[in-house]
């Protein structure tokens, strides 16, 4: 297998996408501007008015369609992952554009939130796929995007536990793993990485075979075909070992950044079919193997503890610890949402008109992002990431140098001390860029800061550019 990942990989092909090719110049000339400067506003994407219209055009046309977007954007994750083992990390998320309602077009693909009745929100589940050893962001490999309608009745009047999955808003979880499984065909193996919402009995019976496995945070405890409960049993399961990891902040919880220090404890168990599912076509029961991690930190509130929920065959507490190094990759989803919204691509504050053209422009903007989660993914790599041509051009590469002579200051904690042929360098020389001070005392450079830094970056390459123009016209 080839591991080379060259960044033409990661570029959009809008060619015969509309049936006109001023429509695909103007999708592609979008794109180039969303990579350099992550934006939602449109006037600070166009260079001129012309410009900034053509772009309000684009994202309103219906030959420019939803559909065909998300078909562009997984279709290229499809020549990287042959021969790969794969993680597919899921999640949804709420895009609110509350903010400017007023501004707002009724019935253009916006419906009602999860905390309120206004019509103004839409949801995103996109599959992040990422290599299972190197952490490599390789694409997508499925989007569903969707509105809740306004007068959907609530889950009593609809009798939600006795609906069909199918019927379900929780069917997403399923339809995007097995959308993934048809686009991820040549992969060596598939982990689908989901957290507690798609702990659903019907997508453990539907979803897995010999070569697509499920990691799943649990929801709930289960009832088992011996009458016993899940937790309370695989909490009677020995101590396999201590494990640990690094836990990000969490102001919601109310939780400090900090390193945890888990008890790893696992057990195979056969899992009763549920009552509501009982005369429908799924099985008694299914087999499934759940890894406890519960932090023993001496003196943390709210410690963490994760009872994950997986198919794949745990023999021997290495098994069980790369359950849980697998699970925790599943940040990387929820940064990407962060970078979609607030001080990232700020979609939420977009002054788009219809929620037709602000789906479109997040779609394009999922695309966008990738070179910036492959920046943070290679800082947090001890190995330093992907080589550096996977992710920067020879010329980006050759102003790089450029900029990290600069940068560095006079003492060795001062210093960029990782390997130039890989992207952590780069990685450093981008965070100094966005103001981060460059001492790993102070931990790596966030995402937020990253995205800045890249801005800047662009800026550069786009003044190297002119100056060689100047002097070569």
């Amino acid at each position: 297998m080839d591991d080379s990942l060259p960044p033409s990989l990661f570029i959009p092909n809008f060619n015969g996408m509309t049936g006109d090719k001023r429509l695909d110049v103007r999708a592609g000339a979008l794109w180039n501007q969303l990579s350099k400067t992550p934006s939602s506003n449109i006037s600070a994407l166009s260079e001129d008015r012309p410009e900034q219209i053509a772009y309000y055009r684009l994202l309103e046309n219906d030959k420019f369609s939803e559909d065909a977007l998300i078909q562009e954007l997984v279709s290229r994750v499809i020549p990287l992952v042959t021969g790969r083992e794969l993680l597919c990390l899921e999640d949804s998320s709420e895009i609110n554009v509350s903010k400017n309602k007023n501004r707002l077009q009724a019935n253009t693909g916006l419906g009602r939130s999860d905390n309120a009745e206004n019509s103004t929100c839409f949801k995103i589940h996109p599959g992040l796929v990422i290599d299972a050893n190197s952490l490599c962001p390789l694409g997508f490999s499925a989007i569903k995007v969707f509105e809740r309608p306004i007068g959907q009745p609530d889950r009593k009047a609809r009798n939600y536990k006795t609906q069909p999955i199918a019927e379900k808003e929780s069917y997403k979880w399923i339809e995007v793993t097995n959308d993934s499984k048809k686009v991820l065909g040549s992969a060596s193996l598939v982990t689908f990485v989901q957290d507690r919402e798609g702990d659903i009995f019907e997508q453990f019976a539907l979803v897995p075979d010999a070569r697509h496995h499920l990691l799943i945070r649990s929801r709930t405890t289960r009832k088992l075909t011996d009458g016993k409960d899940l937790y309370t049993e695989v909490g009677l399961f020995p101590v396999a070992g201590y494990y640990d990891i690094d836990v990000p902040a969490d102001k919601r919880k109310n939780r400090v950044k900090h390193v945890a220090h888990m008890e790893i404890r696992y057990g195979s168990f056969q899992v009763q079919r549920p009552q509501s599912l009982s005369g429908k076509n799924y099985p008694q029961y299914i087999t499934i193997r759940c890894v406890s991690a519960r932090e023993v930190t001496p003196g943390v509130e709210n410690p963490v503890h994760w009872k994950l929920l997986t198919t794949h065959e745990i023999t021997c507490f290495e098994d069980a610890v790369r359950m849980v190094a697998w699970y925790k990759c599943r940040w990387f989803i929820e940064q990407v949402f962060r970078l979609l919204k607030h001080r990232g691509f700020g979609i939420e504050d977009t002054l788009l008109e219809t929620g037709w053209a602000i789906r479109k422009l997040v779609l394009m903007q999922l695309s966008a992002l990738l070179k910036i989660m492959q920046m943070n993914i290679a800082y947090n790599d001890p190995e330093g990431g992907q080589p550096i041509e996977d992710v920067f051009t020879p010329q980006e590469t050759e102003v790089l140098i450029h900029l990290n002579r600069k940068l560095q200051g006079k003492t060795a904690k001062s210093q960029n001390n990782n390997n130039p042929k890989k992207t952590k360098w780069a990685t450093w020389i981008i965070g100094r860029l966005g103001k981060w001070k460059g001492y790993d005392s102070q931990g790596p450079p966030g995402i937020i800061c990253l995205k800045n830094g890249l801005e800047r970056f662009t800026n550069i390459m786009e003044g190297v550019r002119l100056a060689k123009d100047m002097y070569t016209g």
